[in-house]
């Protein structure tokens, strides 16, 4: 059976929906994915996907190339889809744009979430919808592979089949050796949310700590606002070390690498699971039961919140998260 799982982004939700993958690729089910291009990343070479199908961000949000260019952009993906005639698409976002392009797919069977884990009315072009009992949002995902599978799928552990990543992990020791780091202790300062980030003081205090307990240090970024952060955490520090510019591959190198991880609910927190690396997850607006990772090398502080907003840091209330607290955690947890 060929099927189609759209999940477009964003980088944790792609991680959140690896068990998916996993799930129905040990059925015998033949996996591809679409997703916005500059996610594929995480998919290329993963042994569960068979291909990847890339949406270009930049002709889907209407930004240049422009008219003709990129309404022939996306009528050749649509192409690229109906091609491979798909037995079963899964709606994995549950959102309008992913909706639509379940189908633009022209599969048989459309497979997506019921409300109010699906929105927008995206429900309303799915024709088997799976209802969001499950607690955590991988549980949730991997509930919509039970249309399509004989029996339920077993309760085996969640399994992230990322890719190898051989030369980006190569990389990472290289460069986790030339600066004499040894799995160190990593701070991840930004998230998608303002409202999910640990304040810029605490961060800083939480570096200087660390170092004081003498644990090698490195303070990772992705936007030009967190590299801001990170530097200012680094300050505060002697013998921190701010990482460079990495794109997700190399960020995977090091977080494999690394001895804890301290971030937010974002992407790189995710992607500790995925990899195996002791994580402890800072969460504000929300619950961390649903997003958060589990096990026994996984610890979650929760922060008393408004629920779910997005922008008003002040309401997210990150600031209820003491560095003592953080510091236990990451000394429990740590190899």
């Amino acid at each position: 059976m060929r099927v189609l799982i759209v999940r477009l982004g964003a980088f944790g939700d792609i991680v959140h929906t690896l068990p998916l993958a996993a799930d129905l690729d040990a059925a015998g089910c033949q996996v591809h994915w679409l997703c916005e291009d500059r996610w594929s990343c995480l998919l290329a070479g993963s042994a569960a996907v068979t291909q990847v199908h890339q949406l270009p961000r930049a002709a889907w949000k209407r930004q240049p190339p422009a008219g003709r260019a990129r309404l022939l952009k996306l009528r050749r993906l649509v192409r690229e889809l109906r091609a491979q005639h798909f037995d079963a698409v899964i709606d994995a976002q549950g959102l309008a744009k992913s909706a639509l392009w379940a189908a633009l797919s022209g599969a048989k069977i459309r497979i997506g979430h019921r409300p109010p884990r699906a929105r927008e009315a995206s429900w309303l072009l799915s024709q088997e919808r799976s209802p969001a009992t499950a607690e955590h949002v991988i549980d949730q995902q991997r509930a919509l592979s039970l249309p399509l599978l004989t029996q339920r799928h077993p309760g085996r552990p969640w399994r992230f089949p990322l890719p190898a990543w051989a030369e980006q992990r190569a990389w990472a020791q290289e460069w986790l050796a030339a600066h004499d780091l040894h799995h160190p202790w990593v701070l991840n300062v930004g998230a998608g949310w303002p409202s999910k980030v640990w304040p810029a003081e605490r961060q800083a205090a939480f570096v200087a700590a660390a170092r004081s307990a003498g644990h090698d240090t490195l303070v990772v970024w992705g936007s030009p606002a967190e590299h801001d952060l990170a530097v200012r955490a680094v300050a505060e520090a002697p013998g921190a070390v701010l990482a460079p510019a990495t794109d997700i591959p190399q960020l995977g190198g090091l977080l494999a690498q690394a001895g804890v991880l301290v971030s937010g609910d974002t992407g790189p927190l995710h992607l500790s699971l995925a990899l195996g690396t002791p994580a402890v997850g800072l969460f504000g607006p929300v619950p961390a039961r649903r997003n958060g990772p589990r096990g026994g090398h996984y610890r979650c502080l929760q922060a008393p919140g408004a629920a779910w907003e997005r922008k008003d840091a002040a309401k997210g209330r990150m600031d209820a998260i003491s560095v003592e607290q953080v510091m236990a955690a990451a000394s429990e947890v740590a190899r």
